[in-house]
């Protein structure tokens, strides 16, 4: 299975789900299909069902971006290698700068954009790859390391400034000092994260250590200052400006990245012949009873009056209680909305198609049942308990022959950000007291409430199914922590 997955924290009240489908490694491969189910268990305690929790509260929590996925590169591949970007970017500036152009002009904006995200993305896995180191001296050999490959990519970026100001060109020259301070504010970031945890002493590490990274990020503030970039934060300011400028950095760099949709309800045509064919069939009733009605009773009588406002009335019933069960029916065929997605040339290069329901557990696959029951942790089954299951069901489609950037990507990746605030609010006060039993007897102290919202992903490429289960600590204040099982559906 190529899919990725990642669950995290956005912020207190908001879960992240991004998921990462692969482009298919086979050349004559017309296109890729990938299912994503999304299993949520709730407690019964917190009161939402069907009638509380409507498909408009779901979506209206639901936030969905549709992305390239960045190609992975080690530090080490960044600088060296057939497919070194850094290598690549040069390139395309000394040919600017032969024969300058609009469409190398171009050329230049979309490959300094990607330079800079491969950049964010290998120092992000570097530093990850910094703390799940388990020996202290793997650790600090990792950070040796990784010190030494950002200075040498940091330096060689910054050795293509004078090309970039011979080619004499204003937009290409801001367009590198964008990418220079947003480079320089990436670093930064990664480096509040590894010195951060390093001294909090969950992972341990040398003075020596993690002075390098002390120096490194002053460096990085001294550039900064030296240039005049307007993303250094002093003592004893607001530095408001700072994440507003990082911001902006942000949103320019990454639109080489995001992908152009168009959402709308889906299966509109389908749910209109649907609701017709409720019609017809009322009015066959009805035309029959009149017709009946008529041969026994005859014309202008009072049965055959009170006979056709009776068919009257029941025509509406049928057409409304047809229209109900047919509505049910459809939602195995179509789903709710459907996105199409486009290039930054805005041409069409896939759909993603979504569904929003409640389920029961005698209606779950027996793959989800058994890997639900093997997140129990008491002995207190869920028939006792009782819990209510929101099912998201999400299919991406990718027309790969017509994604252009194919070579450049490796694959397309969702986000969706969904936020709780709706599960919390029925839920009890965070803190209850209870007594603590101490050496000398007991005394009064205070317990967490917080409350398991299980979730199940299961996701395909219709060759193999996964499934990644993962349990919400949730209280009223929020998310607490969010912990992954290991569970083995083979």
């Amino acid at each position: 299975m190529t899919i990725r997955e990642q669950v995290k924290k956005h912020d207190q009240l908001s879960i992240e789900i991004k998921l990462e489908f692969p482009f298919s490694p086979k050349k004559n491969t017309k296109y890729d299909n990938y299912y994503v189910n999304i299993f949520l268990f709730l407690p019964n305690a917190l009161d939402i069902n069907k009638h509380s929790y409507t498909k408009e509260n779901f979506y209206n929590s639901l936030k969905t971006y549709i992305r390239f996925t960045t190609p992975h590169f080690t530090l080490k591949q960044i600088l060296k290698g057939k497919e070194s970007p850094l290598r690549k970017l040069k390139k395309i500036i000394d040919d600017y700068i032969v024969s300058p152009n609009k469409e190398k002009e171009n050329d230049f904006e979309t490959y300094t954009k990607r330079f800079c995200s491969v950049f964010g993305t290998s120092a992000r896995r570097a530093v990850n790859r910094i703390l799940r180191k388990k020996e202290v001296s793997d650790r600090e050999k990792a950070i040796s390391e990784f010190t030494v490959q950002i200075k040498k990519i940091r330096s060689a970026f910054r050795t293509l400034e004078p090309s970039v100001e011979k080619s004499g060109n204003k937009n290409l020259m801001d367009i590198f000092h964008f990418a220079d301070e947003y480079q320089s504010i990436l670093l930064e970031r990664n480096l509040f994260v590894l010195i951060t945890t390093l001294e909090s002493k969950k992972v341990k590490c040398s003075k020596e250590h993690l002075d390098k990274l002390n120096d490194l990020v002053l460096q990085e503030m001294s550039y900064r200052e030296s240039k005049g970039y307007p993303s250094v934060a002093y003592a004893h300011r607001s530095n408001e400006y700072v994440l507003h400028r990082a911001a902006r950095l942000k949103k320019f760099i990454e639109s080489n990245l995001f992908l152009n949709t168009d959402t709308r309800k889906d299966g509109v045509v389908v749910e209109q012949v649907l609701f017709a064919l409720a019609a017809g069939l009322a009015m066959v009733f009805a035309t029959s009873v009149a017709f009946v009605s008529q041969m026994i009773y005859g014309n202008l009588t009072l049965p055959f009056f009170i006979a056709l406002v009776i068919s009257y009335m029941f025509k509406d019933r049928i057409k409304e209680l047809v229209r109900i069960y047919l509505n049910k029916k459809q939602h195995k065929f179509v789903q709710d909305f459907r996105t199409d997605i486009y290039d930054q040339q805005y041409k069409k290069i896939g759909f993603l198609k979504e569904s929003f329901g409640f389920v029961k557990h005698k209606h779950l696959p027996a793959a989800i049942l058994e890997a639900r029951n093997s997140m129990r942790i008491t002995e207190i089954t869920n028939r006792a308990l009782g819990e209510k299951i929101i099912l998201h069901r999400n299919r991406v489609k990718i027309f790969n022959k017509k994604v252009k950037a194919i070579k450049d990507f490796a694959g397309t990746t969702e986000i969706l950000r969904l936020n709780i605030s709706d599960f919390t609010k029925n839920m009890d006060d965070p803190e209850k007291e209870v007594f603590i039993k101490t050496k000398n007897g007991f005394k009064r102290g205070f317990a967490k409430r917080v409350y398991n919202l299980n979730m199940i992903l299961s996701y395909s490429d219709e060759k193999e199914e996964k499934l990644k289960l993962y349990k919400l600590m949730v209280n009223r204040n929020g998310i607490q922590r969010i912990e992954r099982y290991k569970y083995d559906n083979k």
